[in-house]
């Protein structure tokens, strides 16, 4: 075992009162534990003064430890000393006649993996004991040792099959303190539902219940190597919201998903894997057929263009009055039409040297701008081209898109500061409507995901071309999360040690990678398959363009007959001046 660097200890139980022999045996008891576990400092406790002073000076003063004495439990601040000490190994000696229920009350389940010596000055009354031991069991405090100070006995606890003290050795103490192997069967409730990938269920070809998920897998595989029974416990809806209430009730042992810390409902495994949450939103939707015939320009290039072909019109109509006097507005516009599409066109109207500029300058103006339009939009015929896509929070709130999240999350989000920006879109929904819209890749709405679930719905997109979902590249609410359990269950060390190493050694990726392929087998999700080009019946789409040419055709028709109509008039007035 690794010491902590500020002063571990052991644990609070010495229950005895004793002779100078009976010390002796004790002291050697202490001196062992304290060095074989690397104790630094001892907390004594005795609720009778003198014989706590007695013992501490004929049994600890020559040991070299620093000590910390208390006389009562109720000067024993748990939380104070926690921080005072750290989270090394613990030493409480306690001095007590009768089992020090009262203790256990005052350290709130804290000090879990201390160890406990109990040290008594009589011969073991083994039901009482027992009663205390099993007391301490359903606590979570394992590590317990009693030892009399008559006869120097010293007595160890068994917990499986049945609870029951036995007579051991220090040193037989010390090998199996820590282990626990073999748990006889012994039952562990696991809250089981539909979170995937972390946990799920499905009915297998043979009709037997499989629970799955990355998190499940790797809970069941600790319950086996420790010869445990698995007990699922369905919970009424796949909310994690349920878990935690199960923890808090202990109708629950464990939950076989990942939730951020939450100490006053239940405890968690050390806390290695960061998880962190992006926003995901519809990928950007491929522009309509109709639109790709603007699209080649921007709109300050369309503005542009605009502004030339009515200047080239307005002047030509000029000139031709000039000439002629009479207004041929329609005519000219039509020709620097022709020159833009480079179709043929003539200035046949015009005369004089005038034509022969005029001529070049829109022949060149027209092959300029049909070459880069013609060039643009083959490119984006063959690359196609998209709708601007959302990449930050302001965008996806420019765009009116809802969030949805599901009660859980809200109450999350709200408590591991959510971006202030997301939640005027943010949207509360059932945990079922989410999954609803969410597993069907709905694109209308947007929606949050942790770091494993998304590799999930990324799965799902493998085979596309273009994913119906991305992830906002804005990484927010980062959590240390972990396995929670109920606060009082004694294998919280053992599974934190387990979850260690598998995170350490790239287990807990196999698994996850193993998860998203057993969900799309069973059809939790569905690999998306790109659709394929084939013929298709003529949809309103292909009728929008030649609508839109038919449109701004006849509005220019429009403008041409006004503009010439309201010439003529004028004219005819003034020769009639």
């Amino acid at each position: 075992m690794i010491p902590h660097r500020s002063c571990p200890t052991l644990l609070l139980f010495l229950i005895t009162q004793g002779d100078v022999i009976a010390s002796v045996g004790l002291s050697h008891i202490i001196g062992k534990l304290n060095d074989h576990l690397r104790i630094s400092t001892n907390i004594l406790y005795c609720n009778e003064h003198q014989k706590l002073i007695n013992y501490e000076s004929e049994c600890l003063r020559t040991a070299g430890i620093t000590r910390m004495i208390y006389t009562s439990a109720a000067a024993v601040n748990s939380s104070r000393l926690q921080r005072h000490i750290g989270d090394g190994s613990q030493l409480f000696v306690v001095i007590s006649t009768e089992p020090p229920y009262d203790l256990l009350r005052t350290l709130d389940l804290r000090f879990q993996n201390a160890d406990f010596l109990i040290v008594i000055d009589r011969r073991i009354d083994r039901e009482m004991w027992l009663a205390y031991v099993q007391h301490a069991f359903e606590l979570g405090y394992v590590r317990l040792l009693l030892h009399t100070t008559p006869n120097g006995g010293v007595y160890g606890k068994t917990l499986f099959p049945k609870v029951r003290i036995d007579p051991t050795t220090v040193e037989q103490y010390l090998q199996h303190r820590a282990s626990m192997r073999d748990l006889h069967g012994y039952p562990v409730r696991v809250a089981a539902y539909k979170n995937v990938p972390r946990s799920f269920m499905y009915v297998n070809s043979w009709g037997r219940m499989v629970y799955a998920g990355f998190y499940m897998r790797f809970v069941r595989a600790f319950l086996d190597s420790r010869k445990a029974t698995f007990i699922p416990v369905h919970t009424p809806n796949d909310s994690p919201g349920n878990c935690t209430l199960a923890l808090r009730n202990e109708t629950v042992d464990l939950c076989a998903d990942s939730l951020a810390a939450n100490p006053e409902m239940f405890s968690l495994t050390y806390g290695f894997r960061i998880a962190y949450a992006n926003v995901m939103v519809a990928h950007a939707k491929k522009l309509l057929s109709y639109r790709y015939l603007e699209a080649p320009f921007q709109i300050s290039v369309w503005l542009c263009l605009v502004t030339y072909v009515i200047l080239i019109v307005g002047f030509l109509s000029c000139i031709h009055w000039q000439q002629h006097r009479r207004w041929d507005f329609s005519k000219y516009l039509l020709e620097v039409f022709s020159s833009l599409l480079f179709a043929g066109f003539s200035l046949r109207s015009i005369r004089g040297r005038e034509r022969y500029i005029l001529f070049g300058v829109i022949f060149m103006t027209g092959f300029v701008y049909s070459t880069m339009y013609l060039g643009l939009l083959k490119s984006m015929l063959i690359s196609e081209v998209f709708e601007p896509q959302i990449n930050t929070f302001e965008q996806l709130v420019a765009s009116n898109t809802t969030l949805l999240v599901d009660p859980y999350d809200r109450i999350l989000f709200a408590k591991y500061n959510m971006p202030e920006v997301l939640w005027s879109v943010v949207q509360t929904v059932t945990f079922e409507t989410l999954l609803y819209h969410r597993n069907r890749f709905d694109q209308s709405y947007a929606y949050v995901l942790f770091t494993d679930r998304m590799a999930l719905y990324e799965t799902a997109q493998l085979f596309l071309r273009h994913p119906r979902l991305r992830r906002i590249p804005i990484n927010f609410a980062f959590l240390f999360t972990g396995i929670p359990m109920r606060k009082r269950w004694f294998l919280k060390e053992h599974l934190s040690t387990a979850w260690y190493h598998a995170f350490e050694s790239g287990l807990t990726r196999k698994l996850s990678e193993d998860a998203n392929n057993e969900a799309m087998s069973v059809g939790h999700l569905h690999y998306l398959i790109t659709e394929h080009l084939e013929a298709k019946p003529l949809d309103l789409d292909y009728f929008v363009m030649p609508a839109i040419a038919l449109a701004l055709g006849s509005g220019l028709a429009i403008i041409s007959f006004v503009i010439e109509l309201t010439a003529w008039r004028i004219c005819r007035s003034r020769l009639r001046v």
